[in-house]
Parts: structure tokens; C-alpha cells; sequence
């Protein structure tokens, strides 16, 4: 049987991923500093503790890891890089401790590019120009990765994804603080719903078809490669924020907050992902509007089993 450890397990990607790979019939261990319950084989351990990473590694002995542990949102530019560039180190190093050899795909971020092309797709190839701490601990996790491969050529590959979207998705990113703010309306608030910026257009990808890239590139991919997970469209995000509000029968105001805009935002950000599905086949298969309605419909039971 496959054997597979995921980093960062507890996460909005890792749990999808968790259960996908366990649908394919893989046997799954887990690494995260949060002990969740819902995930079986679970090694609860900070990213940065070599020890209980090796412990974990010599435990779970995998043919494939994904690492998905790290950090998106701090008010501190240093969290970025303990979590996302040292923690990766930490975890490569172990890796070579105990002399195992897995496959290892790296959640990269779209954030690498910047401002890209101006609203044309942006290929692998494109030179990443970061804008913020997150984007650039994110660059440098990636090139730490890809030095294993190429100084010891461990079998390393990047897979950068852009906005993701889906159920479980933290209310400290827009969709999932639009869909939050709906439901908690229609439970009862007041009907204003407060907002960033709703002129920026973003290549949206549901997480479920994310994690079924990860697993095809993890079996089909080519070491040391990068690979971009997206849908090649740019989607305003006034659409995303319309297409929820139609979905519920109450009416709200929508309020702009000037403290939610950030100066190094990105006007519009699209990929191009014909590399791989040149080498996996793989395309997203479920839409925005359903996308969506499943993030809206997650927060309103959320809500509903009183949980916010």
C-alpha cells in the first residue's frame, strides 16, 4: 500500500487532501502542531522540532510527502519565514537524517508572482517578483526545496496554487469572510456585509480539484519541476461576492472598509496550467458557483451547530 505523510494535516488543504489520498485507498499519516481528531495516524509536532520530525518520518516511512505546513496570515514578517523557509529546511534536513528518499511535493503559492503579466496568463516560466513577506518566505521555501534536489537530487517537485476556494476555507480570506458574514446574517445579524477590495480579479481553483493535482503530480510529475494549479480565468471578486449574495433570500449592504485594503495588492493575477495537464491530465473539474455555494453552505451549518 502507498504510504503518504502530509505536513500541516490539520489545514484547509491538508484535510481535503487527507481524504482524498484515503479515498485512493493510501495510507495516510499526519504531521501538525494543532491535534486534530479527525485525522488518523497523527504526528502532533511543530514543523521546526527535528526530532519529532524524524520520529515521524521513521514512524510513517513514506513513498510521498506533501508539505502543506506553514503560515499565510501574521501581523509579523519573521512568522513567514520561521514557518515557511525553516520549517521546510527542517523538514528536507530530517529527510537526509534518516536516509529516506520520498517523493516530496511543496505547496507553493501563486503569491511568488507578483503582479505577473497585467491579466495575461502567467506560465512557470514567468520570473517571480514577490511584493510581500508572505511571497517571499514562499520563493525562498521554494528554492530551499529545490536545492535538495539539485544538490542531492532528492525527488522534489513545486506546485504553486493560486486562490483556492471550498468548504472548511479560514474567514481570514475574502470568499470564505463573504460566505461567514452571509450566513451569520441570515442567523440573525444585521445584513451589512464589510469587504476589501471587490475590483481585483483572481484565478480561482476549488481545493478539492487542488488536491487531486497534488496526487497526480506527486505520481506523474518530474522532479525538480514547477508546476501551477489554476483555472485560467480571472474572476472579479464583486462576481464572487454577487453569486453568494444571490444565493440567499435576504438583502444586505455591502460596506467597503478602508482598513481591509492592502497597498501591495495585486489588480489581477491569472495562471496557465497547460503544463500539468500536459503531464497529468488534470483540469479543474467543479465550477465557481459550486465552488462557492459549498463554502456558503459550510458556514451556515457551522453556524447553525453553533460553532461561531
Amino acid at each position: 500500500m502507498t504510504r503518504v505523510l502530509i505536513t500541516g494535516v490539520s489545514g484547509f488543504v491538508g484535510r481535503h487532501l487527507n481524504s482524498h489520498l484515503r479515498e485512493k485507498g493510501w495510507d495516510v499519516f499526519g504531521q501538525d502542531i494543532v491535534h486534530d481528531s479527525a485525522a488518523s495516524n497523527l504526528f502532533t509536532a511543530d514543523i521546526l522540532d527535528r526530532t519529532a520530525l524524524c520520529h515521524a518520518l521513521k514512524e510513517s516511512r513514506p513513498d510521498f510527502v506533501f508539505h502543506l505546513a506553514g503560515v499565510i496570515k501574521s501581523a509579523q514578517p519573521e512568522t513567514f519565514y520561521r514557518a515557511n523557509l525553516l520549517g521546510t529546511v527542517a523538514l528536507f534536513d530530517s529527510l537526509m537524517e534518516v536516509g529516506l528518499r520520498p517523493v516530496v511535493v511543496v505547496a507553493g503559492s501563486s503569491a511568488v508572482y507578483g503582479a505577473g503579466l497585467g491579466g495575461r496568463p502567467i506560465s512557470e516560466k514567468f520570473k517571480p517578483r514577490p511584493l510581500t513577506h508572505y511571497a517571499v518566505s514562499k520563493l525562498a521555501q521554494e528554492t530551499a526545496a529545490l536545492r535538495y534536489f539539485d544538490a542531492f537530487r532528492l525527488p522534489v517537485m513545486i506546485v504553486r496554487m493560486f486562490n483556492l476556494l471550498g468548504p472548511r476555507q479560514s474567514p481570514d480570506l475574502a470568499c470564505s469572510a463573504f460566505a461567514r458574514q452571509i450566513a451569520l446574517a441570515e442567523a440573525g445579524s444585521d445584513g451589512e456585509i464589510v469587504t476589501g477590495d471587490l475590483g481585483a480579479r483572481r484565478d480561482f481553483v476549488d481545493v478539492r480539484d487542488a488536491v487531486r493535482a497534488f496526487a497526480l503530480a506527486a505520481e506523474k510529475g518530474e522532479a525538480g519541476q514547477v508546476y501551477n494549479v489554476c483555472s485560467g480565468q480571472a474572476v472579479l471578486m464583486r462576481k464572487c461576492l454577487d453569486e453568494m449574495l444571490s444565493m440567499s433570500p435576504r438583502q444586505f449592504k455591502v460596506r467597503v472598509d478602508a482598513g481591509r485594503l492592502q497597498k501591495s495588492d495585486v489588480p489581477i493575477q491569472v495562471g496557465n496550467a497547460r503544463k500539468l495537464n500536459q503531464v497529468t491530465g488534470w483540469r479543474p473539474q467543479i465550477s465557481l458557483k459550486q465552488s462557492l455555494s459549498d463554502l456558503l453552505e459550510y458556514w451556515r451549518q457551522r453556524i447553525k451547530s453553533g460553532l461561531e
